[in-house]
């Protein structure tokens, strides 16, 4: 073929690269077309994978090798950095045109060995894009002449550049397509952790009512919170948090409220019920380097009682007037970090107009832009400047405020009790 005609060939390679976005189906294209290209009789793509510093079989493409050989070609043959010609081509990053392949100390017989192929000479260039190594691409036996040639491999190495754009905008578009299966996968994992969230009632009886939100940081969170009824007309509420965060993070998060669920009328004190929900939970969060903070609390409506416990969660927000009140000293480790913990137990009384907010980590340790903290003072800025019951949904705006458009850094729950004012 004329260098024009070649020319010409290599011209509409580039337009046919461009259509295609799988590798899967760019990669035998772009072999037939090396083919065509520099008129040989077979052709091959090794591909670099950088994790194990070898080259692996991608594609081949001739007349001779069916399917099934191409296939053992790919379960069964790699080489080394340096080893066999493409092994050279690749850690020297030069081409080579082999006038007689048989007779070439660095020939690697174990492809010619699966398939039958008898390779006489052959012209190999590295796959690159800009320094990064793609791999190297082989064409074998020209047809109509000796061996190849100088201009054979010039061609060649303005196809294997065009191929090396082509195969970085396969992967890119691969990728592309991946995280938006991912995301698609997120936005389910969303709802259905929603489901999680119990529907709250209007009231608790008595003039109690009751708020609550959570927030992921990001599709999904490890926090948790739940509204549960109980049979003497008490309401179990809690507020937790699990390490870390994401998709792990929520699984153990449901893990977590399934079990105190299904725990929640066994026990008639607060304490013993975490002590328990510890025990069941060590082995699962332990295994996996998890642990849970949990703010668990069991209210009266009537009287206003709430008795606490707490498992390594900061203490809830006593709010009377325009100050906090101090919550009796509670102390004891996270769930799941060993077996058979103690916890204590204590009892506040909420007069009317008073309130009680639960909250995670996430509230205080809002950064904003700056990467400053939300921190405790402006919390206790926001109950002096602000006005309730309730509280909760303006500490929520007050902190998304003091955010800006930085980026959440942690999963937000706040889940609040007050008694109206009488």
């Amino acid at each position: 073929m004329r260098l024009g005609g070649r020319l010409r060939r290599l011209i509409e390679a580039n337009h046919s690269l461009a259509d295609m976005e799988s590798l899967e189906e760019l990669l035998p294209r772009l072999l037939e077309l090396a083919k065509d290209v520099t008129g040989a009789e077979a052709s091959s793509v090794m591909l670099y994978n950088p994790r194990r510093n070898v080259l692996e079989f991608a594609s081949v493409k001739d007349e001779v090798v069916s399917e099934n050989v191409a296939e053992i070609l790919k379960s069964k043959v790699e080489l080394r950095m340096g080893e066999g010609i493409a092994g050279w081509v690749a850690q020297h990053r030069k081409p080579v045109i082999v006038t007689d392949v048989q007779g070439d100390p660095r020939f690697f017989k174990g492809a010619d060995k699966q398939t039958g192929f008898v390779t006489k000479n052959l012209l190999c260039v590295p796959l690159a894009h800009r320094y990064e190594l793609l791999g190297v691409i082989s064409v074998l036996n020209v047809k109509g002449k000796p061996c190849f040639d100088s201009e054979d491999q010039e061609l060649l190495e303005s196809f294997a550049n065009l191929a090396a754009v082509a195969i970085i905008r396969s992967r890119l578009f691969e990728t592309r397509i991946k995280e938006e299966r991912l995301e698609a996968k997120l936005e389910a994992a969303a709802k259905i952790q929603a489901l999680f969230w119990p529907r709250l009632p209007e009231e608790l009886g008595v003039g109690s009512k009751v708020w609550a939100v959570s927030i992921p940081a990001a599709f999904v969170g490890g926090d948790l919170y739940d509204v549960i009824p109980l049979p003497d007309g008490s309401w179990l509420v809690y507020v937790g948090d699990v390490s870390d965060k994401g998709l792990p993070a929520a699984l153990v998060m449901a893990s977590l409220s399934t079990k105190i669920r299904s725990e929640a009328l066994l026990h008639r004190d607060v304490d013993r019920l975490l002590e328990s929900v510890n025990n069941s939970m060590v082995d699962l969060m332990a295994a996996e380097g998890f642990f849970a903070t949990l703010a668990l609390g069991r209210y009266w409506p009537g009287a206003g009682r709430l008795e606490m416990s707490l498992a390594g969660h900061p203490p809830p927000l006593w709010i009377v007037g325009d100050h906090l009140r101090p919550v009796p000293e509670l102390r004891g480790i996270s769930l799941g970090m060993a077996y058979a913990v103690t916890y204590g137990k204590k009892e506040i009384r909420l007069s009317p107009g008073e309130s009680v907010v639960f909250v995670t980590d996430g509230v205080t340790e809002a950064e904003n832009e700056r990467r400053e903290l939300f921190g405790q003072q402006r919390l206790l800025e926001y109950v002096r400047k602000g006005v309730g019951p309730p509280w909760g949904t303006g500490l929520l705006d007050a902190v998304n405020a003091w955010r800006g458009g930085a980026e959440a850094s942690d999963d937000i729950t706040l889940l609040e009790i007050w008694r109206d004012r009488g």
